[in-house]
């Protein structure tokens, strides 16, 4: 098998069983709830610093005055984000010290995406409400995928002329 059809198998194979693996009950009642409850805490203590009143329950925010709260499930978490670009970084056919330097970083730089995300919605939810549904569904959405797939593109450009 050719290297560029064994790293496309694999991809599609950690896609495959990443994806399985994250839809488990014993992922999303486990590690998932305690990365959305992460960010959940991460995102108050950032709206504090900013001076943005806020107040958190569990894995939701608010607004004191009670006009808006979200509430961050596991499908907000960024992890879909996270196996996208896990599984592209792990099919790349590079070192695998590379490939573990990749992973690392690149996970703390999505967590810290998907902490932007999470304040910006909340902040959005909070001084245009109008516009919080289109903005979550559709253009976030769309921007922690390409986020992790420009996070790809950038790793496979610094690490491309090393030997696998």
């Amino acid at each position: 098998m050719s290297d560029r059809r064994a790293a496309a198998v694999l991809f599609l194979l950690v896609m495959v069983v990443g994806g399985a693996a994250l839809l488990t009950p014993t992922l999303q009642d486990g590690p998932l709830t305690s990365l959305s409850l992460l960010i959940t805490r991460s995102s108050e203590w950032v709206l504090g610093f900013l001076g943005v009143p806020v107040a958190r329950e569990a894995r939701a925010l608010y607004s004191p005055d009670g006009v808006f709260g979200m509430r961050l499930d596991n499908d907000c978490n960024g992890a879909w984000a996270h196996l996208v670009f896990l599984a592209g970084v792990l099919a790349y056919p590079t070192a695998w010290r590379a490939r573990m330097l990749g992973a690392a970083v690149g996970t703390l730089v999505l967590f810290l995406v998907n902490l932007l995300r999470v304040t910006s919605l909340y902040l959005i939810g909070v001084h245009a409400p109008a516009f919080f549904r289109a903005t979550h569904v559709y253009v976030w959405q769309f921007l922690i995928i390409a986020f992790a797939l420009l996070l790809f593109v950038v790793w496979v450009d610094a690490v491309a002329d090393r030997p696998a």
